[in-house]
């Protein structure tokens, strides 16, 4: 199969050991903001549509998810973004989920510039549903990225054809789930070679069986929060290698009790080589379970300690994140929550064991007061750790007149990490206020640093440009002082995206970011999935002082098989193809 990679992008191809150094970038220092909002000049146009009449139907307030992938092979992330749909009483513009092309051009600067260009109806993707979530992988390990819709109501799979358009298959291959899906997450777990199926699904509700839930008295409906109905299963689909699954949810071991599942993520948080499975639920306790081999899960909620507050009682969860944000490549859980809960941090003390430290780490004051959906992991400043970017929005749009505090639309936050604490970016860039849910990001126009995409209920999408970039080549649109590496995996076999595979970065130093883990992974966040390129910002220090030269990347791929690249460069873009 052919791959066209912009020659701008590329720098190398990895087909065993890297042994050849570039020169180093010399640092700028950190100036100006961190983002810079794009999306009508990157043609990045989507208006999300709920379908409401002022009736708060409650699954209005809990959608839009987006996901960034590649589905035609040229070298750049797409956006898929998903629309809701139609509620009783609702009249206005149709609701639609969109497929935008990255197509890149050079700007009269001589840099690559995004320009997303609508293809959904070329590319088939015609969903009549009511959308929420997507998350996107090879299920049919035919070499192209599929993508799987979680919806109230039946769930769609549409595989890629490979010749730019899709076509819908999920009632076919026994993954239309009929219930109120939320986030869904592809992953190897068994390691037989092709990509098994988790979705998590919320409550069971429909327009009619809503209760009131608001002010009796004035008569002011509210939207209802997830107490008042009954969880809904989640489901685990196990891949026949056939273009199909079966539902294997009781015999993997991860039948449990009817929550209401909003996030999910997959990555091995004990390092046995077997993927892990986190869940986030809404008012009830989020669920860790524990790949144990041969593709079977053990429960390991109460042992891990990451099923609550440090008080012992469940929060609202909303979106997570899979991340080593200390350094100590064992990854951490993030979770986000609602209003006056603040958002939780789990490190991770190895072996299944995680201890909060929200408050240690000052996670907790500066989320105190938002409402939490998206969440990413980002190294947003290039020094080699990893900060936290939250998207934020009430679900009460009449706050005011339910005799409520708070605000519906919420500013979104950016919390730099500063020796394993996190504080507000002074100046983040991320200026407009809505109601935001899903939130992705990639590196949208290959400059080395992370873009970010948000979807905000019933109204317009946001994209923010990274502009952290240090200098190299010309190209430096912002300063951090930092620089930068991006690796893409590929691998022989149904998997040929390598998720479940993971990357160290070591530097050579001993300082922050001398050693980094990145996760090759389908979904997180929330209802949104990130791009695969796993991304790596590296220290102003360590970027004067080895040129390159004492730099190594360690991939362990999705099977435990190990490839070591001595003397990886910087300022570069990688494809590491397992031999």
């Amino acid at each position: 199969m052919n791959r066209v990679w912009p020659i701008a992008a590329l720098s190398a191809l990895l087909l065993g050991t890297l042994s050849a150094g570039v020169s180093a970038a010399q640092p700028e220092a950190a100036a100006g903001p961190l983002f810079r909002e794009v999306a009508g000049e990157w043609g990045l146009d989507f208006r999300h549509h709920h379908g409401g009449s002022g009736e708060r139907y409650m699954v209005e307030t809990m959608v839009g998810g987006v996901a960034l992938f590649d589905y035609d092979g040229d070298g750049d992330d797409d956006a898929l973004f998903v629309d809701g749909g139609v509620l009783p009483g609702y009249q206005g513009e149709a609701p639609r989920t969109v497929l935008l092309r990255n197509d890149l051009i050079v700007g009269d600067d001589g840099v690559l510039e995004p320009r997303f260009v609508d293809v959904s109806a070329a590319a088939g993707i015609d969903f009549a549903g009511y959308g929420c979530g997507a998350t996107a992988g090879d299920f049919d390990g035919d070499g192209w990225i599929d993508v799987y819709l979680t919806a109230y109501g039946a769930n769609a799979l549409f595989r890629n054809r490979g010749d730019g358009s899709f076509e819908e298959v999920g009632a076919g291959a026994g993954v239309a789930d009929p219930r109120w899906s939320a986030s869904a997450a592809f992953a190897d777990t068994d390691l037989d070679g092709d990509l098994d199926l988790y979705v998590a699904n919320y409550v069971e509700w429909s327009p009619e069986t809503r209760q009131f839930c608001g002010n009796r008295e004035t008569g002011v409906r509210g939207y209802c929060h997830p107490g008042v109905y009954q969880g809904s299963p989640d489901a685990f689909y196990r891949n026949r290698g056939d273009g199909s699954f079966e539902d294997a949810t009781a015999e993997v071991g991860l039948a449990g009790p009817r929550e209401s599942g909003l996030g999910v993520v997959f990555g091995d948080v004990d390092a046995n080589g077997w993927p892990d499975l986190y869940v986030a639920n809404d008012l009830d306790p989020n669920l860790l379970f524990l790949g144990v081999g041969e593709g079977r899960f053990e429960d390991n909620t109460l042992l891990s300690g990451t099923a609550a507050s440090p008080n012992g009682h469940p929060e609202a969860g909303m979106g997570v994140e899979l991340a080593d944000l200390n350094g100590d490549l064992r990854p951490d859980l993030v979770v986000t929550n609602f209003a006056l809960e603040t958002n939780a941090l789990y490190r991770n003390s190895g072996g299944g064991l995680f201890v909060d430290r929200r408050f240690a780490d000052n996670l907790a004051e500066p989320t105190l007061h938002p409402l939490g959906f998206g969440v990413a992991a980002l190294d947003a400043d290039l020094d080699g750790d990893l900060d936290l970017l939250f998207a934020n929005g009430h679900i009460l749009d009449n706050l005011e007149e339910l005799g409520q505090d708070g605000q519906y639309r919420q500013p979104n936050l950016l919390l730099l990490n500063q020796d394993g604490r996190f504080s507000p970016a002074p100046q983040a860039g991320l200026d407009v206020v809505r109601a935001s849910r899903g939130l992705a990001i990639g590196d949208l126009d290959l400059d080395g640093d992370l873009d970010v995409v948000i979807v905000n209920s019933n109204d317009v999408a946001e994209a923010y440009e990274g502009l952290a970039r240090g200098s190299g080549g010309g190209l430096s649109r912002g300063g951090s002082g930092g620089s930068w590496l991006l690796v893409d995996l590929e691998q022989p076999g149904a998997n040929r995206y390598a998720l479940g595979a993971e990357a160290v970065l070591r530097t050579g130093g001993s300082g922050p970011g001398a050693a980094q883990l990145r996760h090759r992974r389908s979904a997180s966040s929330y209802l949104s999935q990130n791009g695969l390129g796993l991304h790596f910002g590296i220290p102003a220090s360590a970027a004067t002082s080895s040129g390159g030269d004492g730099y190594s990347v360690a991939v362990r791929w999705p099977d435990g098989g190990r490839l070591r690249l001595e003397a990886a460069p910087q300022q570069r873009r990688l494809l590491v193809r397992r031999p």
